[in-house]
């Protein structure tokens, strides 16, 4: 997980989500009063306007096409969730708003991880939030050379019930992160025995289109690398 800066506001939203917000709290309201299957199809309707093809694309542009949370490539093998942080079933006045939407892979927004949990203070929480805080402040990236594993390591509560809500170190992530980090590993120990080459690939690694790059950027401060 890294720190991402969303850009600006998709025009679809600029221009809509006033009214899109406004016809979607009377929907969630007529079917809370009169649960039918009528109304429920109104208000499903209604909600649906936040998955406009220009906010996914915006969303894919601001995340590079990863999952906000575990930082895995997602475009070029699904469709990519727009998830909301804080959930739309709980907080229906932001479904349509541009600093509540991520791009999410499948699995850290199903209902065995994101979901619709949103745990509050008194219960670990609130998520971390790559797109308003720095992930750096909550995880340790770290590479166990005992294990050849890639770990994500909480520095404190919230960081412990994210990692936790979310699967940062579910067992098919940590074996594909692994594989990748190992490289990184190799090569950022390559670059500081003075291999160039390999020094502008460990800082390529750190972009923020690649997978992974929060142990990129851990490798880079361990071994006391430059970034070119």
């Amino acid at each position: 997980m890294i720190r991402i800066a969303r850009g600006d506001k998709p025009k679809i939203l600029a221009d809509n989500e006033t009214q899109w917000t406004s016809d979607y709290l009377e929907k969630v309201s007529a079917f809370a009063v009169t649960p039918s299957s009528e109304n429920k199809k109104s208000k499903t309707k209604a909600e649906a306007k936040y998955r406009h093809p220009r906010i996914k694309e915006a969303l894919k542009t601001a995340f590079s096409g990863k999952c906000a949370y575990c930082e895995s490539h997602v475009v070029h093998i699904d469709y990519g969730d727009i998830e909301h942080f804080r959930p739309k079933s709980k907080f229906p006045e932001l479904c349509f708003h541009w600093k509540n939407l991520l791009l999410s892979c499948g699995i850290c927004n199903d209902t065995a991880h994101k979901g619709d949990h949103f745990p509050d203070s008194e219960e670990g929480g609130p998520l971390v939030n790559p797109a308003d805080e720095n992930p750096d402040e909550f995880f340790y990236f770290e590479f166990d050379p005992a294990t050849g594993t890639a770990n994500v390591l909480p520095k404190n509560q919230r960081g412990h019930t994210t990692e936790l809500i979310l699967g940062l170190n579910r067992k098919e992530l940590v074996q594909h992160r692994s594989a990748v980090v190992r490289k990184m590993v190799y090569v950022a120990i390559c670059a500081s025995q003075g291999d160039n080459e390999a020094l502008h690939e460990i800082s390529s690694c750190c972009s923020k289109e690649n997978e992974y790059s929060a142990f990129a950027r851990s490798l880079v401060y361990r071994f006391s690398l430059p970034l070119l």
